[in-house]
């Protein structure tokens, strides 16, 4: 089974690094959960930049965002200059930029059903809320990845336990084994010479 930077590359060569941006968000459908989200082995928007380009990232980004102002019903009032520098704030902040694509589209359905609050009042967008959103939804695939780091060091240090009993034995085993072994090899009667 391919990893999903191998079926980028795979897409890449099929349709170009600018196509592929805006297809691979429809190549797999995104995790629903933040757990599955945060374990997602998707490139970074940071990644999808060194794979390509920035502005094929932008370009998937531009795509997104534009989604889901006409899904708000704002995006007849959006300007393309908003759209673009939405995208261009994503991308150059240094902690939004670590998301991967799975999990910016988890954070795009949460927007949309409305997860953190009614956002548009008016008929204008306004980016800045827009962005304000990420954080809380920042804040928690933080949790989530760092539960998810302790899970696997407790998982590991579980599995370093119990290759550790498989080599070692319990006095009650030693013991057992001694009784054992001088029952079927009798210590020898002393001899003097």
């Amino acid at each position: 089974m391919l990893t999903s930077t191998e079926k980028l590359q795979a897409a890449v060569s099929r349709f170009g690094p600018d196509y592929t941006a805006l297809v691979f968000s429809r190549y797999q459908k995104p995790p629903d959960t933040m757990p599955k989200a945060a374990a997602s082995t998707a490139p970074t928007l940071c990644d999808v930049t060194n794979y390509f380009s920035r502005d094929a990232t932008l370009m998937w980004l531009r795509f997104h965002v534009a989604e889901t102002f006409a899904f708000l019903g704002i995006y007849d009032t959006a300007s393309k200059g908003q759209i673009l520098q939405t995208a261009e704030l994503i991308l150059d902040h240094e902690v939004f930029s670590q998301l991967n694509l799975h999990e910016f589209l988890l954070f795009l359905s949460r927007f949309k059903r409305g997860d953190y609050g009614k956002i548009y009042q008016s008929a204008r967008p306004n980016p800045q809320e827009f962005l304000q959103c990420l954080r809380p939804f920042w804040n928690e695939l933080a949790e989530q990845r760092i539960l998810a780091h302790q899970q696997e060091e407790e998982r590991e240090r579980k599995r370093r336990e119990a290759e550790d009993r498989d080599l070692c034995m319990s006095y009650e085993e030693y013991q057992e084994i001694k009784m054992l072994t001088n029952m079927y090899n009798p210590p020898k009667p002393y001899e003097q010479k």
